[in-house]
């Protein structure tokens, strides 16, 4: 039973990034200089940021089918599955609205209030808990030789 931390912490610290850029970029810049009529840019940006930060993980866990597996569902579920926008408050100190009109078209999302996000966020992550269980946890069957003289 090999335990291998390498592919959460990786997706966690590149959602963290991801974040924080979201943060300044979409906050800072566009919100700031009220450039909002360019949000479909920002999000092409943004996706191709997320794209990015996929890339680079897989080609570091290149050769471990698992890794790679696992550090991609990870990352593309925890950025569209609520999980991104609870961290973009918490990260920004500021409380988080009652309702997120702007997840209302994600799949992903049970419900677009401020409980409904944090559900889906935790619904999410649990089934990431699962899928990590079942790659890297669960006995593949075979047991272990004793080699007695």
């Amino acid at each position: 039973m090999k335990k291998n931390y390498k592919p959460p912490v990786a997706a966690f610290v590149a959602l963290l990034f991801y974040t924080v850029t979201d943060i300044l970029i979409w906050q800072r810049i566009f919100e700031t200089n009220q450039m909002i009529e360019y949000a479909s840019t920002y999000h092409t940006g943004w996706i191709v940021s997320l794209v990015g930060y996929a890339i680079i993980g897989v080609l570091l866990m290149w050769g471990i089918w698992k890794d790679c597996i696992y550090f991609l569902v990870s990352l593309f579920v925890s950025a569209f599955s609520g999980l991104e926008d609870v961290l973009y408050y918490v990260l920004d100190r500021k409380p988080m609205p009652h309702a997120l009109p702007w997840l209302d078209n994600n799949p992903m999302i049970f419900d677009i209030s401020r409980t409904g996000v944090i559900g889906s966020a935790l619904f999410w992550v649990s089934s990431l808990a699962i899928l990590y269980a079942i790659l890297y946890l669960r006995n593949n069957g075979r047991t272990p030789i004793a080699v007695s003289n």
